[in-house]
């Protein structure tokens, strides 16, 4: 627009200036001159006008583009929403599906509960698996966890007399006797015995107080915030600091053990043959009944104590499906019962 009216000006003073020069007394030059400059102005004012349209019309589909993408992010928010709202139903239609699979959920008596997918960390059923209190010996597998990700299993360690100073259930080692680090641990998860898990705490930690640090920080490390450790092996304390968890967070690390072959291939074991150094050999019987007596169960630790009551952290696959059971604050009837109802219920699909 200003190139042609600048244009438009300079060819009128050129006009103007030759009729200056060339037109003064000759009315004939001077009525062509004024009609040239006429014409000036009025192309001069069409293209003013011509560009003004031009300009509002770039308003205008300016306008128009602005509520185009305006309108294209509106069906991107819709089509999102429609996707989700899609999945949505083809969760709750998969959820009806499944527990018409399954059927209801087993009468349980245990007070805290939880059944997880170990393979999408999905929980699948829950009764109070926030609600804090005593896991009794179910804390072995922390302890376990730990022993494993220390690595040197073959290591051979030495019993100390502090290790042998404990309540039972004990296995009877005596100061000054040697094992490896593996066939203490499948001893302890096999058949539970406390002083087996007070050896292998000094031995990782150096006591059993800075072991008990290393099971809260792993607690940490794992994002449990309802979880506190005072031992290696789950009896109460004797000053008063007891140990607490919950069915979610003993869940959380019954699922990181799962991930360890070496803890996989140990709780699946009905028993073990324990040899002494003398040479003598003790056969321990696994404390889970369920293991010994379905076939699809495949762990993982059993526990008991006054404010635990009968506890069982119970493993099992079927069909490619992977399932863990929390039982806690159960009967000593309840316990087998109510783990092994859910395992199987977990497991149709």
């Amino acid at each position: 627009m200003n190139l042609s009216l600048n244009f438009l000006k300079h060819l009128s003073i050129a006009v103007l200036t030759l009729a200056t020069f060339t037109g003064c007394g000759d009315p004939e030059k001077e009525a062509k001159l004024k009609w040239r400059e006429e014409e000036v102005n009025v192309k001069e004012a069409d293209v003013v006008r011509r560009e003004a349209a031009i300009s509002k019309d770039k308003q205008i589909l300016e306008g128009t583009r602005l509520d185009l993408l305006a309108k294209e992010a509106s069906v991107a928010v819709l089509q999102k929403q429609l996707a989700e709202e899609v999945e949505k139903t083809k969760r709750v239609r998969r959820e009806i599906e499944i527990k018409q699979l399954r059927g209801p959920i087993p009468q349980l008596t245990a007070d805290r509960v939880i059944v997880i997918d170990a393979a999408a960390d999905e929980v699948l059923f829950e009764k109070n698996p926030d609600k804090r209190g005593a896991i009794a010996s179910t804390t072995k597998l922390l302890t376990a966890l730990l022993v494993v990700e220390a690595g040197d299993l073959d290591k051979v360690i030495t019993v100390e007399q502090s290790d042998t100073q404990c309540a039972p259930v004990r296995l009877g080692l005596k100061a000054g006797e040697t094992y490896t680090r593996r066939q203490l641990l499948t001893a302890v998860l096999v058949k539970s015995s406390n002083d087996i898990a007070q050896v292998l705490a000094r031995d990782n930690a150096g006591s059993v107080a800075a072991f008990s640090a290393k099971m809260n920080a792993k607690c940490a490390a794992l994002g449990l915030q309802n979880s506190h450790y005072v031992n290696p092996h789950g009896l109460p304390s004797r000053d008063g600091d007891e140990p607490y968890s919950t069915a979610r967070d003993l869940s959380v690390i019954a699922r990181a053990c799962d991930k360890l072959p070496e803890i996989r291939q140990i709780v699946k074991l009905k028993s073990y043959v324990f040899k002494w150094p003398s040479g003598k050999v003790t056969e321990l019987s696994n404390t889970n009944r369920v293991l010994r007596n379905t076939s699809y169960c495949d762990g993982m630790k059993t526990g008991y104590t006054d404010a635990a009551g009968h506890c069982l952290v119970a493993s099992g696959a079927r069909n490619g499906r992977r399932r863990i059971v929390v039982v806690l604050n159960d009967t000593d009837a309840g316990v087998w019962r109510d783990a092994q109802a859910l395992l199987d219920w977990a497991l149709k699909i």
